[in-house]
C-alpha cells in the first residue's frame, strides 16, 4: 500500500532547526539549575518524557509553555534563542515569494486609489511595458 501523503499543515507542524536549538537550550538551561527532567516536569505540570520530547527536538513547544519553562529555568526568553543563526536560503526561496506577493498586493491597492483618468492610463501604461520587457 503507497504511504499517504502528510498535508501542508501537518508538515507545518513538525519540528524544525529552531526547535531542536530552542530544545538544546532547555537542555543546557536545566541542568544549569541541577534539575533533572523528572524535577522540571513536576514544576510544569507534564511528564518527564514531554520534556524528554521538548530536549530532543521532537516536539514543538507553544509560545506559552516556553514562557513557563523560561519562568522555571529563570532565564529570559530571548536566551532560548541566542546564539540561533539563521541562515539565508541560497535562492531566497520563500522570502523571495512573500515579498513578490507583498508587492503585488501592493501594487493593487496603488492602482486602485488612483482617482484620475489621465494617472490611471500612465499606470497602466508603465505596466504593460514592464510585464512586457525582455528578461
Amino acid at each position: 500500500m503507497a504511504k499517504a501523503e502528510t498535508s501542508p499543515a501537518h508538515e507545518a507542524r513538525k519540528p524544525t532547526d529552531a526547535d531542536r536549538f530552542v530544545g538544546q537550550r532547555l537542555r543546557q538551561g536545566r541542568r544549569e539549575m541541577g534539575l533533572t527532567q523528572e524535577g522540571l516536569a513536576m514544576l510544569l505540570g507534564v511528564t518527564f518524557q514531554q520534556i524528554q520530547k521538548y530536549e530532543a527536538g521532537h516536539s514543538r513547544m507553544s509560545a506559552g509553555r516556553l514562557l513557563e519553562i523560561a519562568v522555571a529555568l529563570g532565564k529570559p526568553i530571548g536566551w532560548f534563542y541566542e546564539p540561533f543563526e539563521i541562515a539565508e536560503s541560497v535562492e531566497g526561496g520563500r522570502g523571495r515569494e512573500v515579498q513578490t506577493y507583498d508587492l503585488k498586493r501592493d501594487a493593487r491597492r496603488l492602482v486602485e486609489e488612483i482617482g484620475d483618468l489621465e494617472s490611471l492610463q500612465a499606470a497602466v501604461h508603465i505596466l504593460n511595458a514592464l510585464a512586457h520587457r525582455p528578461r
